[in-house]
């Protein structure tokens, strides 16, 4: 019999997957072709909480910062290995409340969500529009893929996307 063993679980550090800078945007998909190989996360690299063809990434956590203060748009996709990019959300984004990272870079207090995810039930904002980190968290189970498609951005040049996985 073992004890003092815990069930497993993961308790990640958050990582920049993506950084925009001098205000470059993309366009989110508009065709969705089955067979993606690649995404800004793959769930399945030892980084992101996988260990050969399984992953401890059940869940994400997601947290912005900007630089100057202003307001964006980013949409969320996810793949699962040779399918189609679905539509997880859309963010409306906001950063004017004066929550500093550190020099000239913003936490983005306040995220609108407009869901599309499948488990509705498990896609959420938290402390949105309180002067204090906005956060979203999603589930992430049958993705391989995540990307981040920054769409719009007023004011904002410099962009960083943070994903810890648990």
């Amino acid at each position: 019999m073992t004890t003092n063993i815990a069930e497993q679980t993961v308790i990640d550090s958050y990582n920049i997957v993506k950084e925009i800078d001098s205000g470059a945007t993309t366009a989110a998909p508009t065709t969705f072709p089955f067979g993606v190989t690649s995404g800004d996360m793959d769930l399945l690299l030892p980084a992101n909480g996988g260990r050969g063809g399984e992953t401890k990434a059940y869940r994400l956590s997601i947290l912005m910062t900007a630089k100057p203060a202003g307001s964006g748009t980013v949409v969320i996709t996810g793949a699962s290995e040779g399918g189609p990019e679905e539509q997880i959300c859309s963010l409306a984004l906001d950063n004017s409340a004066d929550i500093t990272e550190s020099g000239d870079w913003r936490i983005m207090d306040t995220i609108t969500l407009a869901s599309t995810h499948l488990a509705a039930c498990s896609i959420l904002v938290a402390d949105s529009g309180n002067s204090r980190p906005a956060k979203l968290g999603f589930d992430a189970i049958g993705y391989r893929y995540i990307n981040f498609y920054v769409t719009a951005l007023t004011t904002i040049t410099n962009l960083r996307i943070y994903v810890r996985h648990f």
